[in-house]
């Protein structure tokens, strides 16, 4: 699965999926976006910390054109390493 799976994809859960394709559907990038995405990429990871996995999830993102978000999801595990996953979101 990814940060952009769609909401509803799988039969046996309509909540499945992320809110990241819920903002897709509104079709449009904005001033409120960005912060939008880091919210929805934050609340998708949260379940990392619940599990112990991780010990924060922090995000950061940036309008990059008319139809694209970037975004920097930094993963900080209990024993301090962190992980990255950059990605690029976009409406078209």
């Amino acid at each position: 699965m990814s940060l952009g799976t769609d909401r509803g994809a799988w039969h046996a859960d309509p909540d499945f999926g992320s809110d990241l394709w819920l903002l897709k559907q509104g079709g449009k990038v904005d001033g409120q976006t960005a912060a939008a995405v880091e919210r929805a990429v934050a609340e998708a990871l949260q379940w990392l910390i619940a599990g112990g996995i991780a010990r924060s999830v922090e995000c950061r993102a940036e309008r990059n054109g008319k139809s694209r978000i970037d975004f920097l999801a930094t993963i900080t595990r209990p024993d301090g390493s962190q992980a990255k996953i950059k990605e690029a979101w976009s409406v078209v």
